[in-house]
């Protein structure tokens, strides 16, 4: 094996990253980001039900049919305008007689006839063919190109794409779908299904209760329902390619569990008649929480051995936000928050989102325990701390100055700042008061609209708390506080003890929509008292740029742990001698305990103190994820105590325990440690073996070529093993190798249909890196941006513009001019410009 490797090179990224993560926030100028304000869409009618009856063409393209919109107006109105964009409308009628209607590609204006007055009843019919560019995605199978598999998302204004219609979130409807389709086809929408007598027509219905109009839904393709157990009267389903039975089983199996668990949680039962799940190739988005059925990428199906990641596998961390369990279930969230509760504009999105990601805690808390819940919200608020030192960008979870809708689905802010802030809340309040406040907001605005205020009244109004600062501070106002804390004991020179001086200073920087916070902040204390250690817990009110708070206190402390249990969203700053952070390392709760080890690390990695914490948080009674963590930290410490504590770790029966050491080992720059990458690319797990082969890449500049060309060759869940060594070839394609014609030549064959999207966009990435100005390349990303899953489109329009392909311009301005989906009009427009700069 040593063959494969040309010579040990030094690894530095590890300090890279440290130095970057230990720079105060301030480092950089922080700003909320800029963009039109969006307010409530203003609409004059309110749509009743929306039944369409379509035939699809799957190898065409193509829709045709018939929309049906009942409707009833607000004011008197003598026109009505439904959006529809680039339809190819044939005929209008109103109340079954054919009018003239208005069409200039975005608006279809059918006019009336008179004028209507509130409340009257009026029912439009729409005949029309369509092509969908947007909103209706037409995928063809990459494990099977013959079959071609069909799915709709409607977030951010899609489905004017392929259905006339209102086009906005503050209307709710009921709908129907009756869907025509080639034989051997199957379709699934929201509702239930209706008996039809032709067995190529699928007829769903959404009768009972309203919903908003992108969570209506289309999945169309060859597939294989499966049953779980009931909830009471809700049916339980999943979908699945077929020879996937077995894996939807398992990926799906705690479903029924998930169900009853957030019944129970907020006292409200699961509001919709069923709920179906489908596992689709080349999912355009990662999930999607359509009414009473969501669609999932085929990522989510895996087996006992497979990794707990959903989607692309990640190979930086030793675990992700996203699990399949937490994307599962952040997807059923959605039907009591998003789907049931449906914010009022996008303004509002994290009344969606945060909910949803915070319910994935709640079940993790629910399945896994309590330690499980306290690391999702640790890594939450890292992301978040990181995403603002790399971005500078601080923003409201309301906010309503955006250009494209992806701007509010921001990940480190609206899902996961969002659920640390709801924990936050639930501590502040305590848990009694926080769900029963939640279930009374489920309950006052069940299928209705809802903005950020109705929720702060909703609580109030349950518990009797004001609100009005914690929504202005973390709703409404941006950013989050960075605090410095320290403490001076005196003692008091009798037996009873002492003083403990504490100070805490806010040192965020004051900036628009950032000031100082106020906050309340959980303090435990241990101390050595003359009749033994004594524990003393205090909360205390932090306010403005300084708080001194004197706490008595048995002796002279061994630990004091401020938010150790890790309710606040904030950055700490609390600097330690090593003996007190190896106590807290072994005595706090799992969050202050993860704090002290990385403190050690960082602050004293040759001090015995910091290996002693290290190797008993390795222990493999501890929490995985404290063995995790302190596996990663060996490789800040790097030291030859440190590696060979990681041989220890690489043995851990907890496979992500063993990721992160592997983590660790690029950094320590020898041989042995090379050599241990080596053997690690043998693991019986495909989640360390591709974690090992980008470290190696990482670690070692020279690796051969060859090495990739063997890992490029195995099989694993999702392609896995495949996709590392694409990154593994990204990071290997550096201006000064001399392979790089042939690195960009053996990546490029998987940028092709035959492969899943997440391991053509690595491709991508490795051939961009390997040879920018191929011209196969552009001419693939043309194509791509073209046609093709929408998350590689998105990848592709930003290429183009990075490459400053100018080629690429007639397309983009396409994008910008046709309007169709705003996300895309914003990356053309953007990729346009860098076109130009770069001319």
């Amino acid at each position: 094996m040593g063959s494969l490797v040309r010579r040990p090179v030094f690894a530095v990224l590890a300090v890279l990253i440290l130095v970057c993560l230990s720079l105060p926030l301030g480092a950089a100028a922080q700003r909320l980001p800029e963009g039109a304000y969006q307010a409530n869409r203003s609409h004059d009618y309110d749509l009743l039900h929306l039944k369409a009856a379509l035939r699809v063409d799957p190898e065409a393209g193509r829709i045709a049919g018939r929309v049906t919109l009942d409707l009833t107006p607000r004011v008197n109105i003598e026109r009505v305008a439904l959006d529809a964009f680039y339809l190819e409308i044939d005929q209008v009628a109103v109340d079954g007689e054919a009018v003239e209607a208005q069409y200039d590609h975005h608006t279809l204006t059918v006019p009336l006839g008179k004028s209507v007055a509130p409340g009257a009843p009026i029912q439009i019919t729409v005949e029309y063919r369509a092509a969908p560019k947007a909103g209706m995605y037409f995928q063809r199978d990459p494990a099977n190109l013959d079959k071609i598999y069909i799915t709709t998302y409607g977030e951010g204004g899609l489905h004017a794409n392929w259905l006339p219609l209102y086009n906005d979130v503050n209307d709710k409807f009921t709908s129907e779908m009756v869907i025509t389709v080639p034989e051997g086809y199957t379709v699934i929408s929201n509702g239930v299904p209706v008996p039809t007598d032709d067995p190529r027509t699928f007829h769903w219905a959404q009768r009972d209760k309203p919903h908003s109009n992108y969570l209506m839904a289309l999945y169309i393709g060859d597939f294989v329902r499966g049953e779980l157990p009931s909830v009471g009267d809700v049916s339980l389903s999943y979908w699945v390619p077929p020879g996937y039975l077995e894996q939807g089983l398992f990926a799906f199996r705690t479903t029924p569990a998930m169900v009853e668990s957030f019944s129970r949680r907020f006292d409200y039962p699961y509001p919709w008649g069923k709920y179906d799940q489908i596992a689709m190739p080349d999912y355009p988005v990662g999930a999607m929480e359509h009414t009473g059925v969501t669609g999932h990428s085929a990522s989510v199906l895996r087996g006992p051995g497979a990794p707990f990641d959903f989607g692309g596998p990640t190979f930086d961390e030793y675990s992700t936000d996203w699990t399949a369990e937490a994307t599962i279930s952040h997807e059923l969230a959605h039907h009591w928050f998003g789907d049931n509760t449906t914010c009022r504009n996008l303004g509002h999105i994290w009344l969606n989102e945060s909910f949803a990601s915070y319910l994935m805690m709640l079940w993790d808390e629910a399945s896994v325990g309590p330690e499980q819940l306290a690391f999702d919200a640790e890594l939450a608020r890292r992301h978040y701390f990181e995403y603002v030192a790399r971005e500078h960008e601080i923003r409201p979870l309301e906010y309503h100055h955006f250009d494209a809708p992806d701007a509010m689905y921001t990940q480190p802010i609206t899902y996961l700042k969002g659920a640390a802030t709801l924990h936050m809340l639930r501590h502040e309040l305590g848990d009694a008061p926080f769900f029963a406040a939640l279930s009374a907001f489920l309950k006052k605005h069940q299928f209705g609209n809802v903005e950020s205020h109705d929720l702060k009244i909703a609580i109030e109004e349950t518990t009797g708390r004001n609100l009005e600062t914690f929504f202005a501070q973390w709703v409404t106002g941006a950013g989050a506080p960075q605090l410095e804390v320290s403490y001076r004991y005196r003692a008091s020179g009798e037996e009873d003890g002492g003083m403990l001086d504490l100070q805490v200073n806010q040192v965020q920087p004051l900036v628009e929509g950032q000031g100082y916070f106020d906050l309340s902040v959980p303090v435990v204390i241990h101390a050595e008292g003359p009749t033994g250690r004594v524990v003393t817990e205090h909360r205390l009110a932090v306010r403005g740029p300084s708080s001194h708070f004197l706490l008595p206190v048995a002796g002279e402390p061994e630990m004091v742990s401020f938010d150790g249990a890790g309710h606040l969203v904030a950055r700490i700053d609390f600097p330690k001698l090593p003996e007190a952070l190896r106590y807290q390392s072994q005595h706090d709760a799992l969050v202050g305990r993860m704090r002290a080890l990385g403190q050690l690390a960082r602050r004293y990695p040759t001090r015995p103190e910091t290996v002693a914490a290290l190797t008993a948080a390795l222990d493999p009674k501890n929490f995985w994820a404290l063995q995790a963590e302190a596996a990663q930290l060996l490789g800040t410490v790097r030291t030859p105590a440190a590696e060979a504590l990681v041989a220890r770790a690489l043995g851990a029966e907890d496979y992500r325990v063993r990721k992160a050491a592997v983590l660790a080992l690029p950094h320590f720059g020898t041989p042995s440690a090379i050599a241990s990458l080596l053997r690690q690319v043998k693991d019986p797990h495909s989640d360390v073996v591709g974690t090992a082969i980008v470290a190696l890449a990482r670690a070692e500049p020279e690796l051969h070529i060859g090495f990739l060309e063997e890992q490029l060759q195995r099989d694993a869940w999702f392609d896995e093993i495949r996709i590392a060594a694409l990154r593994a070839a990204r990071e290997l394609a550096q201006p000064r190798r001399s392979d790089l014609a042939a690195l960009a030549a053996l990546v490029a064959p998987y940028a092709g249909p035959a492969y899943n999207q997440d391991a053509r966009q690595a491709a991508l990435e490795a051939w961009e890196a390997a040879a920018p100005d191929d011209t196969a390349l552009h001419q693939r990303l043309l194509a791509q941006a073209e046609a093709s899953p929408y998350l590689l489109q998105k990848y592709a329009i930003e290429a183009l513009g990075r490459l400053g392909i100018t080629a690429a311009e007639p397309l983009l301005k396409t994008f910008v001019e046709e309007r169709r989906d705003p996300n895309l009009v914003v990356l053309a427009r953007d990729a346009l410009g860098e076109i130009d700069r770069l001319r």
